[in-house]
């Protein structure tokens, strides 16, 4: 592993490479929801493995590349103030980049659910946010849209899945958040 985080193209040539079927930005979009959702300790991999690869390990080299990415968007999340999360998504035309926002999103509600299994019940600003979600996981568009519109509009969905992400993580990681700020203000 170097002190470099992996690109979203080496990582999806990576998985590609190992066989796995899932793409950087579904992969990262499920990470991030095992984080929001409060998943403790290495659990997140087992899961993982049994929701990407059959329940199979991923190569050591690959493993360690993910760890790293997961430890990172741990870190920005926790970061509430400083808001640096991004959503990684293919850098192409707006039609690819509003598919992989949708499958995005739907691995990380997949990610969220699996920690929290009663998001169904939540009420008010959380479960208007986890409704949005389930909307936008869904999204769909016409081939004939005007592009530059299509394109405008995507960038507020991106920003607006990105608002609710780290209100998600607040939601879900009182205890951590609260503790991750006391180290930093120390």
């Amino acid at each position: 592993m170097t002190d470099q985080l992996i690109s979203y193209s080496q990582l999806n040539t990576q998985l590609k490479q190992a066989n796995i079927g899932v793409t950087a930005f579904e992969l990262q979009g499920l990470l991030t929801g095992f984080i929001c959702g409060g998943v403790a300790d290495q659990h997140w991999q087992t899961l993982m493995y049994q929701l990407t690869n059959d329940n199979h390990a991923y190569p050591t080299a690959l493993l360690n590349e993910i760890t790293a990415l997961y430890q990172h968007t741990k870190q920005l999340l926790a970061d509430i103030d400083g808001f640096n999360f991004e959503i990684w998504l293919p850098e192409t035309d707006v039609f690819e980049r509003a598919d992989a926002l949708s499958e995005w999103t739907n691995h990380f509600i997949l990610g969220l659910g699996l920690n929290q299994p009663q998001l169904d019940k939540e009420k008010g600003e959380i479960g208007e946010a986890l409704d949005d979600l389930q909307d936008i996981a869904q999204l769909g568009y016409d081939e004939d849209d005007n592009k530059e519109e299509l394109s405008h509009a995507l960038e507020e969905i991106i920003e607006y899945v990105r608002t609710i992400t780290a209100l998600l993580y607040t939601h879900f990681n009182p205890q951590r958040n609260q503790q991750e700020q006391k180290t930093v203000l120390h």
